[in-house]
């Protein structure tokens, strides 16, 4: 039998919530986890058994509902809130931006070191010539 629209919607409504809560029982605030240090053990462990409980969660309602609105907008939140947590996790509270994928040059106390040392860094220096005994 068939759940009717209205009933439909708030079965998902309320599963969306019950993963949504997954995640704040679970986690810290999305401002704390920012202020941490970027790539916190802790809160990738958090948030990955958040994931699957809440996961679980929505994919036990959605198949005794036999509802896939209440898979598709309950999946919609785990995925919502699985990427702002794995995000703030990433930013760096010293930029204040999430990390790129492609590594960024060496910084020395004086700048980028390696190849990508720029003319104005190079400091000028004066040819000696002679004899060195």
């Amino acid at each position: 039998m068939a759940l009717k629209a209205d009933a439909e919607v708030s079965i998902a409504l309320a599963t969306s919530v019950m993963a949504y809560g997954a995640y704040q029982i679970a986690l810290p605030s999305v401002a704390d986890v920012r202020s941490l240090e970027k790539g916190n053990a802790d809160v990738q462990g958090a948030e990955r058994t958040a994931a699957w409980v809440s996961a679980g969660l929505v994919s036990f309602v959605a198949l005794i509902t036999k509802s896939p609105n209440t898979f598709i907008l309950g999946g919609a939140v785990v995925i919502a809130a699985s990427w702002m947590t794995r995000h703030a996790d990433q930013v760096d509270s010293v930029q204040h931006r999430a990390a790129s994928l492609v590594p960024s040059p060496a910084q020395g106390p004086e700048g980028v070191v390696g190849d990508k040392v720029v003319e104005a860094q190079v400091a000028p220096v004066t040819p000696i010539y002679g004899v060195a005994v």
